[in-house]
């Protein structure tokens, strides 16, 4: 008897250990969190409801606990608004590689999908933050080299990337284990011919 249903959950619960992991230890591991593989791989993959209902469900979940273990009050701040669209825009981006979503094309997806939420947040964070000048060196400063005395935003970018790759390899290779056997098999045989 089948359970679609497992690796939705298996997903979920995922997702909130690594949300919950950058978040414990966001000085060793800041923003290592990869919302946007989940978004991205959720849009490829999943079919129906489930396709946006699993990743928004885990952003709503992972969010406050994320904040509360890096000491911000659940949903306070105004990043998390133009984070939640920076991540609707990933699903949105998604759509088109449903077409033909081979490994490489969905791992490059998911670097794609880190640098695009980057790139809107911090973009956001300039526009609101008075210490950045609003000039394009402003704006490289946001985006690559952060607040003086603060940790360089590139950092962050970092272990987005990193996040977003390790999650997107593990969804791919999760995904191969659910296949049916004949499904799974099938790209091996084309290889060995």
């Amino acid at each position: 008897m089948q359970r679609p249903w497992i690796p939705a959950l298996v997903l979920l619960a995922l997702l909130i250990a690594f949300r919950c992991l950058g978040a414990a230890f966001s000085h060793e591991m800041p923003n290592f969190q990869p919302l946007p593989a989940l978004f991205l791989c959720s849009i490829i993959f999943l079919r129906g409801t489930k396709a946006w209902a699993l990743p928004i469900a885990a952003w709503l979940i992972s969010n406050p606990l994320a904040s509360m273990l890096q000491g911000y009050a659940p949903f306070a701040h105004g990043g998390v608004t133009v984070a939640f669209l920076a991540l609707l825009l990933t699903g949105v981006m998604a759509l088109p590689l449903r077409k033909s979503p081979s490994p490489a094309l969905v791992l490059g997806g998911g670097v794609v999908a880190a640098l695009l939420f980057h790139l809107v947040t911090n973009t956001a964070v300039w526009l609101a933050d008075p210490t950045y000048a609003k000039s394009g060196e402003g704006l490289w400063q946001a985006l690559w080299t952060g607040r003086p005395g603060e940790m360089p935003t590139w950092i962050f970018l970092r272990n987005l990337v990193a996040a977003n790759g390790v999650f997107t390899a593990l969804f791919l290779l999760a995904r191969r284990s659910w296949l049916p056997v004949r499904e799974a098999a099938a790209p091996a045989a084309l290889h060995t011919r």
